[in-house]
């Protein structure tokens, strides 16, 4: 075909694609890519794909272009990156990324496109595109800079990247939350006190656009309100396919003679907070009736570390670690498993998004995530009557599982126990009556450090014990607010992380009283102060996050020391300080109690939890939609369930 008649027919294809007749179009180009390869004839036909909704094909037409010499190679590629993103199709927008690398990484359309695909396959490498994000004019470019940092290991420079973004423009909502987030985490209590109330009065008047756009886990450790934690998150990562429950539901299945459990999760190694709760239950499940498979998502080099465990007694496992969502989803499915059990919600390092690939009959979250877990194919959550009480439930996407004592397993094998040390081994002063908390440092909110003020002004002669790390100012910014409110530093004892476990628990033991946090309440922490025999008060909450220690405490037969309201909680904590024989009593009560209630008794646990799993397989088995429902309770023991003395 001549020059001029090819130049006639790409003007007869333009002229149909204005007037909509996309179908023409296509006839004529099919005829000229035939004779003649031009980039102008692929980005037409990939315009003319994208309006018939062929979003793959319209990717491979501009990609095609790009990828041909012309004026404008880099804004077909562009678009070409673009659909391939839209389609979830990460590992083109990396492949092609990869090609024009020098050119993506100063070109923010570009950029925005490598971070996400990076940040969505959980990959490293977007760091090198977040200086151009952070300075563009675009706020969702400077929204996604913010975002590709980790808050939890982020670095001087990370630190202060976040910083930039948010003043370039503090308007912005999304920035403004994140930015809040890193001001949490390095406790900075007059931006927390000046921005906090905002956010609140946003939420009263319904405005969640910052809170859908805001990490779930950061939510839950400032808000305790049930429908803005159920909404926070919600534009992020994937999102739930529809009528995914009731494919599932529909699916044929092999069930076999025991029921197929598989664990998901990259908390699957002995020092992780999950694991030291987990893991007398993988140890007590009936083999002869469940086949546990533990689908691993841990580093190698956390797995180097278990060496006081043979992780094949735990059950099966499968590395899914580098793999793809739609590969890791693959290898569940050849396990055949019968229930999938997501124990870290939008926690760090999770694989959630797997269970919205139709993995197995049954899917249920536990254990990891202290609330509902958003766009993500669920059908229960394992929890307890106090965590979520029924009015909760319009609040929760999964239907609930009530556990009939605690949510939250422990056991009695593995942690050492107590053994008594002076005081003096931790910088202690002998006789004086102290308060303490051995949470993370991020969990003291406002709230909390206006209860523990007045704690300290109403018990003049007390002292108070904390873990704060010194990085960002943290611990600086933490004696500040002490000193404000008229607490001196004299009365602070800052305590170092001990890696040595025994030792931790031994000097958790030093201390007299412990308080919580609000409202995200000890989880891990709580259980351990009370396996070291140290009383620990709390008070009621409002959501799931809030209401972890009284479920912990109940089960360890300590209602009184659940306080009704902040008042209440000032008041018993003024009463144990003025009253230390009754504390001791109390303390005493614990320390058997650990061997008699519930909250240590794995195994007790365990035959409960099997007990969830098969009503789950019988309702999946009959074709029965999920539903809320409660697990009934064995008898009461007769005696200790251990008798461990060391």
């Amino acid at each position: 075909m001549k020059p001029l008649k090819i130049q006639r027919q790409y003007v007869a294809a333009q002229n149909h694609f204005d007037k909509k007749e996309y179908h023409d179009v296509l006839g004529i180009l099919n005829k000229l890519l035939d004779v003649h390869k031009d980039p102008r004839h692929y980005a037409l036909l990939g315009a003319t794909l994208l309006k018939l909704k062929m979003k793959t094909e319209a990717a491979q037409a501009f990609q095609l272009a790009g990828g041909m010499e012309s004026p404008h190679k880099m804004k077909y590629m562009r678009e070409a990156m673009r659909l391939h993103f839209s389609n979830n199709d990460d590992i083109n927008v990396l492949r092609l990324g990869a090609r024009f690398l020098k050119e993506a990484i100063a070109d923010p359309d570009m950029a925005v496109l490598m971070s996400g695909a990076l940040m969505r396959q959980e990959l490293e490498g977007a760091e090198a595109f977040r200086n151009t994000l952070a300075r563009s004019e675009e706020p969702t470019h400077r929204q996604l800079a913010a975002r590709s940092i980790r808050l939890q290991d982020r670095s001087d420079e990370e630190n202060k990247c976040i910083l930039e973004i948010f003043e370039k423009d503090p308007e912005d909502r999304i920035v403004r939350n994140f930015y809040l987030s890193a001001m949490r985490d390095a406790l900075d209590y007059e931006i927390i006190r000046k921005y906090e109330p905002i956010q609140f009065e946003e939420i009263a008047r319904g405005e969640f656009e910052a809170i859908s756009d805001e990490v779930s886990l950061f939510n839950l450790r400032w808000c305790d309100d049930e429908k803005t934690n159920a909404i926070a998150g919600a534009r992020m990562g994937e999102r739930k396919p529809k009528n995914s429950a009731s494919k599932r539901l529909a699916m044929p299945h092999r069930w076999g003679s025991k029921l197929r459990v598989g664990y998901l999760s990259a908390d699957l190694w002995t020092e992780h907070a999950v694991m030291k709760a987990l893991r007398g239950i993988l140890e007590s499940h009936d083999k002869s009736r469940f086949d546990i498979t533990l689908f691993c998502n841990a580093p190698a080099e956390r797995l180097r570390n278990d060496n006081n465990a043979i992780r094949e007694e735990w059950g099966r496992v499968v590395r899914i670690r580098g793999m793809t969502d739609d590969e890791a989803a693959e290898a569940i499915k050849a396990e055949n498993i019968d229930i999938l059990v997501d124990l870290q919600g939008h926690t760090a390092e999770n694989r959630v998004f797997v269970m919205n690939r139709q993995t197995a009959p049954v899917h249920a979250t536990w254990l990891g995530y202290p609330g509902t877990v958003v766009n993500v194919d669920i059908d229960y959550l394992i929890a307890d009557s106090t965590v979520v009480p029924e009015s909760s439930f319009p609040n929760y996407f999964e239907k609930v599982v009530w556990m009939p004592e605690t949510f939250f397993p422990n056991e009695a094998v593995h942690r050492p126990m107590p053994q008594p040390i002076d005081r003096s081994l931790c910088d202690m002063p002998q006789d004086a009556f102290i308060f303490s908390c051995f949470h993370s440092h991020w969990k003291f909110t406002p709230a909390t450090i206006d209860l523990w003020i007045r704690v300290l002004k109403e018990t003049p002669e007390s002292y108070l014990f904390l873990i704060c790390r010194e990085r960002f100012g943290a611990r600086k910014n933490l004696i500040k607010a002490f000193a404000e409110a008229g607490i001196p530093e004299s009365r602070l004892i800052f305590g170092d992380r001990v890696n040595n476990y025994a030792a931790y628990i031994n000097r958790i033991g030093l201390t007299d009283l412990g308080l919580d946090t609000y409202p995200y309440n000890g989880h891990t922490t709580t259980s351990e102060k009370l396996w070291a025999g140290l009383p620990m008060l709390t008070h009621k909450g409002k959501n799931f996050a809030s209401r972890v220690s009284e479920s912990l405490l109940n089960a360890l037969g300590l209602p009184e020391m659940v306080a009704d309201d902040q008042d209440d909680f000032i008041r018993r904590a003024v009463h144990y300080y003025n009253n230390r024989e009754e504390l001791k009593e109390v303390r005493k009560r614990l320390e058997a109690n650990r061997f008699t209630h519930p909250l240590f008794d794995a195994e007790r646990y365990c035959r409960h939890l099997e007990t969830a799993y098969t009503m789950m397989a019988e309702k999946a088995k009959a074709k029965i939609k999920p539903d809320h429902f409660s697990v009934p309770a064995l008898p009461p023991r007769e005696g200790p369930f251990s008798s461990r003395k060391n």
